[in-house]
């Protein structure tokens, strides 16, 4: 059966963006990165069968366009998963789809957490809570034998991911990945911190606790970028690429023993990072590390739920700084309860470790994450529009009640005076 998988991701840079430039300020990465959880789905039912062919919506021109693709590709089924700043191109998509008798399937982050939200909307015929790595399939199999799949359905967790199939890229992403020379790969699902922003959001979709690809399983997937489509570099994706102490050691003892001589970048959290790793690390390619700081403030620290110490946070950025690769500050602000002397404390921080680059990020209480559950119940959020739970439109509109906004605007004003971003 002919199945499209769809990236809805534009909220930020619209139709036909892949690969554009865009302001300063912008990173860009969003106009050329691969959608890692749809070729790994898109592998999924290959492995069982189906057809596949990719819909992203950066590469189309307009709504036109997208009717027009599937017309000429005819997909039996349509399925996309969705974070909450992309509903709603994920409802008008589907509705399209639907208008051309195609069956419409909807997963991800938003559909997990609130799948409530989601029923209430018509173009969404079948909704997915969890991961879809098997449940997918078992659906378009259904499908393909004429049987009606409940609506709503909550797909078992994974007990292992060792054994998904490598994604499917197609000839469409692979086309991107030769030119770009380089790769993505996520090696791990689920987190063990208690973030408020963030939390239990990950637990929600993937379950109590974290799952693993061994260092082989990885290095088969690397093995495939360089050998077959000339990468040079590749991304690890995971949230927290170094949480687990022997896998990081198997991996890069495997760098080093097979001279892979490619670059790589890694995000990780300070209280599962030391010397050791990051000599590690170094030695074998890791040219960038973006660390989730988040603040130089204890006190903001601990509104968070981060765990972690402004003292853990200079340490660990002082020694990756020491190896003279790439470092990544991650500092975020609007939340509930932070106060001019945080905002400061977070500059000196900054200001101290000096990285590379950083990102002053505005928090949005996503929903499924804690503040969201919290902010619900005390009656805090200016609006449950869920378009506005984007950070781009939350610099314009404040969504948080006791949040000062303009305050958050100041420092960041600092911030992009002082310090190259």
């Amino acid at each position: 059966m002919q199945v499209v998988l769809s990236h809805v991701g534009i909220r930020n840079i619209g139709f036909d963006a892949f690969e554009r430039n865009f302001a300063p300020g912008f990173d860009g990465l969003d106009t050329y990165i691969i959608p890692y959880g749809l070729t790994t789905l898109g592998g999924a039912l290959r492995a069982k069968g189906h057809g596949v062919e990719y819909l992203d919506l950066r590469m189309v021109k307009d709504w036109e366009d997208v009717e027009t693709r599937l017309r000429e590709i005819q997909p039996k089924v349509l399925a996309c998963g969705f974070q909450t700043p992309n509903r709603e191109f994920a409802i008008k998509l589907c509705e399209i789809a639907k208008s051309l008798g195609i069956v419409t399937l909807v997963g991800g982050p938003h559909v997990t957490c609130v799948p409530q939200d989601c029923l209430d909307i018509p173009a969404f015929d079948h909704i997915v809570v969890g991961e879809g790595d098997h449940t997918l399939p078992a659906l378009c199999e259904a499908i393909e034998q004429g049987q009606k799949p409940e609506r709503l359905i909550h797909a078992e967790p994974l007990r292992e991911i060792e054994s998904i199939p490598l994604p499917y890229l197609s000839p469409l992403y692979e086309d991107v990945v030769r030119r770009k020379k380089c790769g993505f790969i996520v090696t791990s699902r689920g987190c063990p911190g208690r973030c408020k922003y963030c939390q239990p959001v990950q637990k929600s979709i993937y379950g109590n606790r974290i799952k693993f690809r061994s260092a082989e399983n990885i290095l088969r997937e690397v093995d495939y970028y360089r050998d077959e489509l000339g990468v040079k570099k590749f991304f690890i994706m995971d949230d927290m690429f170094t949480v687990n102490r022997a896998r990081i050691n198997v991996f890069t003892r495997l760098l080093a023993e097979r001279k892979y001589n490619m670059e790589y970048d890694i995000s990780a959290r300070v209280d599962y990072f030391d010397q050791d790793m990051s000599d590690r690390l170094a030695a074998t390619g890791c040219n960038l590390i973006s660390f989730g700081f988040e603040s130089g403030s204890n006190h903001k620290l601990k509104l968070m739920d981060k765990q972690t110490t402004r003292e853990q946070n200079l340490t660990a950025g002082k020694i990756w700084k020491k190896t003279g690769k790439l470092l990544l500050a991650n500092i975020l602000s609007a939340i509930p309860g932070e106060t001019e002397e945080d905002l400061a404390e977070d500059f000196s921080f900054v200001d101290e470790l000096r990285p590379t680059m950083y990102y002053f990020n505005w928090m949005v209480p996503f929903p499924g994450s804690k503040y969201y559950d919290e902010l619900v119940a005390e009656d805090m959020l200016t609006t449950r529009d869920f378009n506005s739970f984007e950070m781009n439109v939350v610099h314009k509109m404040p969504l948080v009640k006791n949040v000062d906004y303009d305050m958050v605007r100041r420092w960041e004003k600092k911030f992009q005076e002082a310090f190259r971003r």
